[in-house]
């Protein structure tokens, strides 16, 4: 049989195995007011179109051009144009706002920067304006007077109620455990410390 090979008493078909492995094919995006090479009915898994936009228009993403690869039937990212007046999604480090359900913002949107825990708005600025194509300010989120640093290493000794953090909010609290043969000694409150108007409590020790 040609193609297949006899392996323990099974028939394996390399080219069967190779089609089953493929993802699956993409269509053509539809792009508005703007083109993508190449032109094609269908796309392969991991074949990637390069795109622009007309006259009047610029990407999302920004930039004058970009790339997108179907990935399993999917494209990576949806190309899109938009008039050159809107605004794409803004970036916020510590900080988070509601996406836009077009992923893009219309001239005149208005958005609100909630900052992370532990952080506030710098200058108490905590929007952003979409004017002519860009943003009035974008809201800046830093740590807040009252917000803890990563509390104090001890010998012996280990965080165990949640993951490393950059920053605690105020009244927030840690809870230390011992290695084996150590005992947790030296504060009032045990085992746990508080963060209090940026400091933490009294840390305790691990002693035999």
């Amino acid at each position: 049989m040609l193609g297949a090979r006899l392996v323990f008493g099974l028939l394996w078909f390399p080219g069967l195995l190779n089609a089953q492995k493929a993802g699956r094919p993409c269509q053509p995006p539809k792009l508005d007011d703007g083109y993508f090479v190449p032109q094609q009915t269908t796309y392969l898994h991991e074949e990637q179109i390069s795109y622009a936009c007309e006259k009047g228009h610029k990407k999302v993403l920004g930039g004058w051009w970009a790339t997108s690869k179907c990935l399993d039937g999917n494209w990576s990212h949806n190309p899109q144009c938009i008039n050159e007046n809107d605004c794409g999604p803004p970036t916020i480090l510590n900080g988070k706002y509601n996406k836009g359900p077009m992923g893009w913002y219309e001239e005149g949107d208005v958005i609100r920067v909630t900052c992370d825990p532990g952080r506030e708005h710098q200058d108490r600025v905590a929007t952003a304006k979409c004017i002519n194509g860009t943003w009035s300010s974008i809201p800046v989120c830093v740590k807040s007077p009252e917000a803890c640093l990563p509390p104090p290493k001890i010998p012996h000794g280990v965080i165990t109620d949640g993951p490393y953090r950059d920053l605690f909010e105020v009244d927030s609290s840690v809870k230390y455990k011992c290695e084996d043969g150590y005992t947790i000694k030296g504060t009032t409150s045990g085992d746990k410390i508080f963060c209090i108007s940026g400091n933490w409590t009294e840390v305790p020790k691990c002693s035999k």
